[in-house]
Parts: structure tokens; C-alpha cells; sequence
């Protein structure tokens, strides 16, 4: 369900949550009907007098013909079997999505002895993530893997419990090849969170095939072959947790990021299909699935703010994300979280009569007033070759006032920090990079927006040599069929 950080906490979720807790809460509408139901009969009309009487003696002036009691009665039982069939309908599906097999006492109560993967996690909802899990677990170990370099340092307590792996996952082969060298520097993860993904903002028609091809690799075909990496193991020992982040964009596409919407569609099946097999062909039953699917999400790849009601879905904050993920995992079980929660309904709108289904959920994503972002710059190949930071992401940097509550890193003076550095023993992801023979970081950056700005003039050359041959094309046309 959305959060505080929402629309200033006033929106539909807050609202449902209250009346879920009050109005619908089975253990005091059922009681509230039965002593209404009591008071009603003859046998009480003792009872009922001796109250009023009391009241009437503390100033309180109450006419028993002012009570309709079989009506409170009447209420109050609908309101509670309302309540019981919504406590019913949570705690099947709960157990359905988990193969009715309990945890083991402890097994998840902890998650000191686990290693969380978590791709994409450089930034926005990986990084909060990641931060969310060192700041509540003091011995969780955190695996990073993302093409784009670390946006943000571990603290020196923490710096020994972060492996950082730069990789590009839209290649098979450099999946394969970091998977392994995970598996021998860090050990085998126990969660996977297939976090990473990306849109680069085309039409079908306007997006090139290099477009096309980098979006699936990347959304689909990595999160597949990441989970043929390490969820073998999960399945032998029949202990892990998979969490996929989808998107609201599998169920209503959105014109812009089609390629988007048909991954995360493929991831949502993928979820689906992946715990039916884990049951029946792996017998690994106690293996957790989860699959967040969220509305818009305030990240870099989102530019604007979606024409909807801020009331009914509002623009999700990456803290709340990421915090649903960490909350999803403690809990030790899986299941389907939608953010924010009114989408759960949306999905159900789709059982309506489809042109009824199109002109009040499908036609709205077409004026969302929104722009969706390509941030990577992408060779001929469909691989990539370097991240752009936008405006947005500084923003989203700079936006503290809602931080997640993440103990922060003690201020030290100047003098005082000095010799911690010295002291400091070299963070695995440094060490990794020097592995990787990558250069000082300001040169880096330097190099990399060179590269992306010698790119872009090659893009722009290119476009405006084919628009000049078309046009060359279409001239000697017109002049073969004059002549």
C-alpha cells in the first residue's frame, strides 16, 4: 500500500486502511452486533433500563425510542462477515501463493546469514533497498550488480558487506560470467531481486531494433537467466526468496514504452509459471516468490507527473518501494503486492466487456502528461555503453525531506575524517573495480561523457545521412516516372 511519503499521506490507501482497521474489523463489528442483538430481546430489557437510568443520573439524557437497535444490530453483522470475507480471502491467498508449508522456527526471522542480490541497485529503488537491508540486518551481505557506476558509498562499518559488479545484463555471456564470479568471491544468494530494467521512451514504430532488442535483453531475458544462475541452489536446499519488480505497465500499456509493458509482462508470467515448476518439478515448495507490481514510481526514467488522481494512485516514492521489498522479505513469505493498493482492483476490471474495459482503464494512459526517459546510450548491437545522469536523478538525490528511515552516517569534522580515511581498509566494490582495470573516477566520468557526446553527434550524422539518401531516393523517383 502507498505511505505517509504519498500525497502527503492523504490518499485512498490511507483512507482503505482506516476503514479496514474500524469499520470492517470483524472483532468489533460482530461483538457490537451480538450485544445489540442481546439487547434487543426481553430477557435484557433489564439490562437496557438499568443503563439508561445510570446514564440519566451522570447528565446524559438518552431515550430508549431514540435507539434502533435491531438496525445497529443489522449494520454492524454486515459490516463484520464484510471484514471475515476480506480476512479470508488474505489468509487463502497468502497460503495458496506459499504452498501452505510454514517456515521454519527462525528461519526467516533474521536475515544475518542470507546474500541478497539486487540488480539496477547503483540507484533509485535498489540503492534504497540495499541501504534499507545494511541499516536493519547487521550481517545480511549485499550483492550489487549494475551497469552503471555506484551513485552512492557504504559506510566504513558497512563497506565490508557490499560486493559491487559492474555488468552489462543484456549479454548472456556476461551474465554467465558474473554469476560465477559471484558465486566465488561472496557464495551463493539466498534472495534474488530482479530489480534491474530499463525503457528507452520510443514508439514501435519510432525505436530501432537496437531499442527493441536492449529493452527485452535487458527486462526479460536477464532476470531469466539469472534465476537459471542461482535459484538451482535455492532449489536444492529449499530455501530462498525471488523478487521480481513488475509494473502496472504489464497490465494497461502505455503508449511510449510498449517494449516496456510487453517485458514486464513477460516477467509477470514468468513469476507465475517459475512457482508452479519450483512446486511440482523441483519439490522445492518452501522456495518464496514475490511479484511487486507498482504504479508510477518518482524515478530518473519518469519525467513529469501522470494526469491522474493523486487521491485514487498517487506518484510513488522509491523509499516506499523499496521498503515493501525489505518488509515482503522479513516476513519470510511471498505473494503478489500491488502499490499502491486500489491496482488490485484495477486488474479485475479487465474481466469487464473489453470495449466497456478500454474506454474507462485503457484510453486513460494515452494523456498521462508524462515523459519516460532512455537514460543509456546503446550501440548497433543492442548493448550498452553508458548511462546518462538526468536532472531528475540529482533531484531525486537531493530530496531528503521523506528519506526512508535509514539511520544516517555520523557527521565528523575535517581533522577528524582524515585519518579515518587513511585507516580505512579498501571497499569490496573499489577492489572489484581495480580488478577491472576501471580509472579514477573524475577521469571516468570525463571519458564517459566524451564518449556519450561523440555517440550522439555519430546519431545525429547518421539520422541526417539517411533522411539524405531518402530524400536522394525519392527525387530520382519522381524524375523516372516524368521522364
Amino acid at each position: 500500500m502507498a505511505s505517509r511519503r504519498e500525497n502527503k499521506g492523504f490518499h485512498l490507501d490511507s483512507l482503505a486502511r482506516v476503514v479496514r482497521y474500524t469499520a470492517l474489523n470483524e472483532f468489533l463489528a460482530l461483538p457490537i452486533a451480538g450485544a445489540a442483538h442481546f439487547l434487543t430481546l426481553d430477557s435484557s430489557v433489564k439490562y437496557l433500563t438499568a443503563l439508561f437510568t445510570h446514564a440519566n443520573r451522570l447528565g446524559v439524557k438518552l431515550n430508549p425510542r431514540d435507539l434502533n437497535l435491531p438496525k445497529i444490530a443489522r449494520t454492524a453483522l454486515t459490516l463484520g462477515l464484510v471484514g471475515a470475507a476480506y480476512s479470508a480471502n488474505e489468509f487463502l491467498t497468502k497460503w495458496t501463493a506459499n504452498n501452505w508449508t510454514r517456515n521454519k522456527p527462525g528461519e526467516w526471522k533474521t536475515l544475518d546469514k542470507e546474500i541478497v542480490l539486487i540488480t539496477g541497485a547503483s540507484s533509485g529503488i535498489g540503492e534504497h533497498t540495499a541501504k534499507m537491508l545494511l541499516a536493519w540486518h547487521k550481517g545480511v551481505k549485499i550483492v550489487i550488480v549494475d551497469f552503471a557506476p555506484m551513485s552512492w558509498e557504504p559506510s566504513a562499518a558497512d563497506a565490508s558487506r557490499v560486493f559491487y559488479f559492474q555488468a552489462d545484463l543484456s549479454k548472456p555471456e556476461v551474465v554467465r560470467s558474473v554469476s560465477k564470479r559471484i558465486k566465488k568471491k561472496v557464495g551463493h544468494p539466498t534472495v534474488l531481486i530482479n530489480n534491474a530494467g530499463l525503457a528507452r521512451g520510443f514508439s514501435v514504430l519510432e525505436g530501432s531494433y537496437a531499442d527493441v532488442e536492449v529493452t527485452i535483453k535487458t527486462n526479460l531475458q536477464a532476470p531469466f537467466l539469472l534465476i537459471k544462475e542461482f535459484v538451482p541452489h535455492m532449489a536444492k536446499t529449499n530455501h530462498g526468496h525471488i523478487v521480481t519488480i513488475c509494473s502496472m505497465s504489464a497490465v494497461v500499456p502505455t503508449p511510449g514504452i510498449v517494449d516496456y509493458s510487453a517485458t514486464k509482462a513477460g516477467v509477470q508470467a514468468l513469476h507465475e509459471g517459475l512457482a508452479l515448476e519450483l512446486k511440482h518439478r523441483h519439490k522445492a515448495d518452501k522456495v518464496r516468490l514475490t511479484n511487486i507490481i507498482p504504479n508510477f514510481i518518482r524515478t530518473p526514467l519518469l519525467s513529469g507527473v501522470p494526469r491522474q488522481s493523486q487521491f485514487g494512485a498517487p506518484l510513488l516514492h522509491v523509499e516506499t518501494v523499496a521498503e515493501t521489498i525489505v518488509r515482503q522479505i522479513e516476513s519470510g513469505y511471498g505473494g503478489v503486492v500491488y502499490l499502491p493498493g486500489i491496482m488490485r482492483y484495477i486488474t479485475c476490471l479487465r474481466a469487464l466487456p473489453e470495449w466497456v474495459y478500454t474506454y474507462l482503464i485503457r484510453n486513460g494512459t494515452v494523456n498521462l502528461a508524462v515523459g519516460f526517459q532512455g537514460r543509456q546510450i546503446i550501440d548497433e548491437n543492442g548493448g550498452l555503453r553508458a548511462v546518462k545522469v538526468q536532472k531528475a536523478e540529482i533531484a531525486e538525490k537531493s530530496d531528503r525531506s521523506e528519506a526512508p528511515e535509514v539511520p544516517e552516517k555520523p557527521e565528523k569534522s575535517e581533522a577528524a575524517e582524515r585519518p579515518e580515511k587513511a585507516e580505512r581498509p579498501e571497499r569490496p566494490e573499489r577492489a572489484e573495480r581495480s580488478e577491472a582495470g576501471e580509472r579514477p573516477e573524475r577521469a571516468e566520468r570525463a571519458e564517459r561523457s566524451e564518449r556519450s557526446e561523440r555517440s550522439e553527434r555519430a546519431e545525429r550524422a547518421e539520422r541526417s545521412g539517411r533522411s539524405n539518401r531518402a530524400e536522394r531516393r525519392a527525387r530520382n523517383e519522381r524524375s523516372e516516372r516524368s521522364s
